[in-house]
């Protein structure tokens, strides 16, 4: 695997099983396709996606392409070795909701674990993107009728 793979974009009709004129479900949050790093990406990388890509999050596999945790800009920070890995920033406590889960869900449960994202996997537990708290933040001030699409 590359340093930087991204997971295959996937269109709204794919997510939601009986899609609406309201985003009702996290398929239908699903802006683009994650930024994933292999585990051995050297820190500097990641941090240069993350700033270039404007993500709030880096998914990181193992060389079988299975998750083991997400670097998020907050952790870039907190290491300071100059040859430390995308394994050594991670997080690998990562909070997964599938594809079907409700936007109410995926709030509560970042709310209630004080955390910015969540990773949307498929009924398989493939990984199929991430959900940040500003994706559910835009859904809500659209639905409220604050904010076009």
């Amino acid at each position: 695997m590359t340093a930087l793979a991204m997971s295959p974009a996937r269109s709204r009709a794919e997510f939601d099983e009986e899609p609406t004129s309201i985003i009702a479900t996290l398929g239908g949050l699903i802006r683009g396709p994650s930024v994933v790093v292999n585990e051995d990406t050297p820190l500097a990388e990641v941090r240069r996606l993350l700033v270039e890509l404007r993500v709030p999050a880096v998914a990181v596999v193992d060389s079988h392409d299975n998750l083991r945790g997400l670097v998020t800009r907050t952790d870039v920070i907190r290491v300071i070795e100059a040859d430390a890995r995308a394994i050594d920033a991670m997080s690998g406590f990562v909070f997964a909701l599938p594809v079907s889960a409700s936007i109410e869900k995926a709030a509560a449960l970042m709310a209630y674990e004080g955390v910015g994202q969540v990773v949307v996997t498929s009924r398989t537990g493939t990984l199929l993107g991430m959900v940040s708290a500003i994706d559910i933040v835009r859904h809500f001030a659209i639905t409220a009728g604050h904010l076009a699409r």
